[in-house]
């Protein structure tokens, strides 16, 4: 089987995994359980399997000059990025969450390309932006003014545009990383990176919001996102962004909203309304415009 197959093929094992996860955390937040929490716990796990991993192998500790791209790495695509989806979660439930986050990304991701290079956009991609922007306020509102008044699903939705941005970083930033360290070894030193940083934010939850709840569905999740999201996903992206160019790797994100909107309606019961799925395609529709332009 050639590579490109293999990193294909990763690439898919992955999105059913991370499509899977939004539902989880809805769960485990719909019984008590906190985004935060939820949170470190995910990276408890992975920090256990990645530490383990480090101490056995010993590999080489990262180049000096690379540890500031590490740390920025671990802080938008750990430290801060899982507070802000598993809340996009709780506040504008998995579904649209999933098609914020995934969708914006390869948008962004784009964006970013053009003004990390300075080269100007064609009408065709303009257009494709402006389709993607209308886009999203659909799936944000889903076609209604009372949003306005619904401050909490504005806010998950905002959220989700955040990390939208944060994994367009990630992704865009990891490349140098990925193509200099092995990928198993990179993600371990990013995942007891970024777990460091989310405790800070696990002190203030704990202090501001008052006593934790740990249902079953809090450590179902740990042990998902943790060993299957984390450890296993983690690996097979940067081993994608390798051998695939970021936009290619970011690309594959268009289906994890539809895995996303499957379990959600199967496990929870939960759909979307047709103007906020309409918006959802036109978000892919203006990407493809994008891709294609």
């Amino acid at each position: 089987m050639e590579r490109k197959t293999v990193l294909y093929l990763a690439l898919a094992v992955t999105i059913l995994i991370w499509g899977n996860s939004f539902v989880l955390v809805k769960l485990a937040v719909d019984d008590g359980a906190s985004p935060v929490m939820i949170a470190m716990a995910r990276f408890i796990v992975a920090s256990m399997i990645f530490g383990g991993f480090i101490l056995w192998k010993r590999p080489k500790w990262p180049d000096r000059s690379d540890l500031r791209v590490f740390l920025f790495l671990a802080f938008i695509g750990i430290g801060v990025y899982y507070v802000f989806q598993y809340y996009g979660v709780k506040f504008a439930g998995p579904a649209i969450s999933a098609i914020l986050v995934t969708l914006l990304c390869p948008v962004i991701i784009f964006l970013l390309s053009r003004i990390r290079l300075g080269e100007k956009m064609s009408a065709q991609q303009k257009a494709g932006l402006g389709v993607a922007t209308v886009g999203s306020f659909l799936v944000i509102t889903d076609g209604s003014l009372s949003f306005i008044s619904n401050r909490t699903e504005i806010l998950g939705g905002l959220f989700g545009v955040v990390c939208a941005v944060f994994w367009a970083l990630y992704t865009v930033e990891g490349k140098r990383i990925a193509m200099k360290y092995e990928p198993f070894t990179g993600t371990a030193f990013l995942a007891l990176m970024g777990t460091l940083m989310l405790i800070p934010f696990t002190v203030a939850e704990v202090h501001l919001s008052g006593p934790v709840h740990f249902p079953p569905t809090y450590f179902l999740a740990a042990v998902y996102l943790g060993v299957l999201c984390t450890a296993v996903g983690y690996v097979m992206w940067f081993k994608a962004l390798s051998g695939l160019s970021a936009s290619t790797t970011g690309a594959s994100l268009y289906f994890e909203p539809v895995v996303t909107v499957v379990f959600a309606y199967m496990i929870l019961g939960q759909g979307i309304g047709w103007i906020a799925a309409f918006g959802g395609v036109l978000v892919l529709l203006g990407v493809v415009s994008i891709t294609r332009g």
